[in-house]
């Protein structure tokens, strides 16, 4: 009898439009459930007093759809296959400071994984990004792209490297030469992928770059040197840094 009663208050208040509590006598939505939630059936989404919601279909998801205000099913892919992986963070920064550099040279001698930065590197301040890692098995890709552009020494070269530090330490670099006439310019791209780092909240990564051999030049990395073939626009630098891990 009492479970009759229970349910006949419930439908009394649904018709009444009131606001329905399970296991809460203030209830903060039409129906508030307190506790857990076992579904038997299917869930539906959109429907109306003439047509049936969308319970979605194999291979989707339910999507809190806030710019619509409203649930939907989302189609979604997964890697398949042995040692596959899917992206779990992705996220991209730019920077249109970038660095300058000038006489005298810098060394032109190999570099180390794993040194610590030090002052002979200049960071580009809006490569500078955190990201996070939840699996021991897991791959982090960073792709990174700039202009490098001289100035200031006819057609001479000048040399310069651009590393990617993770918690201020060297993981990835790579040298570089620009030739040319006066103001010149080249796109130059660095792209590393990391494995199986150690879980943990908030590494932080960035980019510096460094001189080698200028020459007696100028050169900009990411930066205009010569604005007679060049803007700050056209030669920003950009960041990717994407992590994957197993499903």
């Amino acid at each position: 009898m009492k479970k009759i009663i229970i349910i006949k208050s419930l439908l009394f208040a649904v018709l009444a439009n009131a606001q329905v509590g399970v296991n809460t006598a203030n209830p903060g939505t039409m129906l508030d459930v307190n506790g857990d939630l076992n579904v038997r059936k299917e869930i539906r989404t959109g429907g109306t007093n003439l047509l049936k919601g969308s319970a979605g279909s194999a291979g989707t998801i339910l999507h809190n759809n806030s710019e619509m205000n409203a649930n939907d099913w989302k189609s979604i892919k997964i890697a398949d296959g042995q040692g596959s992986m899917s992206v779990f963070s992705l996220n991209t920064v730019a920077d249109q400071t970038g660095a300058t550099f000038s006489s005298p040279n810098g060394a032109t001698t190999p570099y180390t994984e794993g040194t610590a930065i030090n002052n002979t590197w200049t960071v580009l301040p809006g490569t500078v990004d955190t990201f996070s890692i939840t699996n021991a098995v897991n791959k982090v890709v960073f792709t990174f792209q700039t202009t490098a552009q001289k100035t200031g020494n006819t057609n001479a070269s000048s040399g310069f490297a651009c590393g990617i530090f993770v918690d201020n330490s060297l993981r990835a670099v790579r040298t570089d030469v620009l030739i040319g006439s006066e103001g010149s310019y080249k796109i130059f791209n660095l792209n590393a992928t990391l494995t199986n780092l150690n879980p943990k909240n908030n590494y932080n990564v960035s980019v510096a770059c460094t001189k080698r051999n200028l020459n007696s030049g100028t050169l900009g990395i990411g930066t205009a040197v010569n604005v007679n073939f060049l803007n700050n626009q056209m030669s920003q630098s950009v960041l990717t840094t994407s992590v994957l891990q197993p499903y």
